[in-house]
């Protein structure tokens, strides 16, 4: 006597054994694909990363750094910010990772962030640079930035602040947030959210009594440029700069350069 299949339920179970194969070899076949398996398998894009710096070498190992991420792709490495500009017209980024002082020749790095605001409004910005203190930090802040890393800080400290800033987050490292605790560092989403800073700053260096190239030393280094910076773009000695630097905060009656910050609003 012929089993009947159908009747036995044999027949049902045969062809869920089949699906449950199938369904298991599509799994291994998803499992093999080259690269990220899993996030190519379901479409995922990477985040878009670009850098400006002017130093080769700081450029290359940062990109080399975060392209190890598979979850990242490092778009363009630029040393001016004419170039970066140009390229983000045709390739957008998610992250603008950059320098916060570049060459003479470049803009101030507050002019910079809040260009790329204008200019990119859906990129975040994390600046990376070697002027690492309060008073930079809460200026490129309230200018834009979403984040700031230090040069000297670790590696793992730029991939944290990369995600950070990507995922709609403010980035600074747990000292730097202790620094500027007593400050108000949260910035709008707005690129025009401090135009009053510079103006409020004006406005006390305009009761001290300064002279001419004293006022402009100042205005520099509240924008955030070194005192050897000052003296390539004014073609004055930094011996020169740093004593009209002195005889400004002697009238203004600061000591420091927060000090400075504070005494105009900034910090």
């Amino acid at each position: 006597m012929r089993l009947n299949l159908r009747r036995t339920g044999l027949y049902a179970a045969l062809l869920f054994v089949h699906a449950t194969l199938a369904l298991s070899r599509k799994r291994w076949k998803i499992l093999a694909l080259p690269g990220n398996s899993i996030l190519s398998a379901f479409n995922f894009q990477p985040l878009r990363i670009a850098i400006l710096d002017d130093h080769p070498v700081v450029r290359a190992g940062v990109a080399a750094y975060l392209s190890q991420s598979r979850d990242i792709v490092v778009i363009g490495q630029y040393e001016s910010s004419r170039d970066m500009i140009q390229a983000l017209a045709s390739q957008p980024a998610d992250v603008l990772l950059i320098d916060y002082s570049l060459g003479p020749s470049e803009i101030d790095g507050i002019s910079l962030i809040k260009m790329l605001r204008i200019k990119f409004p859906d990129a975040r910005i994390l600046v990376f640079s070697a002027l690492y203190d309060p008073a930079t930090v809460a200026l490129a802040l309230r200018s834009g930035a979403h984040g700031f890393v230090g040069k000297g800080g670790r590696e793992e400290e730029i991939l944290l602040a990369v995600r950070k800033v990507a995922s709609g987050g403010t980035y600074r490292d747990a000292q730097m947030a202790y620094l500027l605790s007593g400050a108000s560092t949260e910035h709008s989403e707005s690129p025009d959210a401090d135009s009053t800073l510079l103006p409020a700053a004006s406005g006390v260096l305009d009761g001290a009594s300064l002279s001419a190239r004293e006022r402009e030393v100042i205005r520099c280094l509240l924008e955030g440029m070194t005192i050897s910076d000052i003296a390539v773009k004014f073609g004055r000695s930094p011996k020169t700069i740093s004593a009209q630097k002195g005889t400004a905060y002697r009238k203004l009656g600061v000591t420091t350069d927060n000090g400075l910050f504070k005494l105009c609003g900034l910090l």
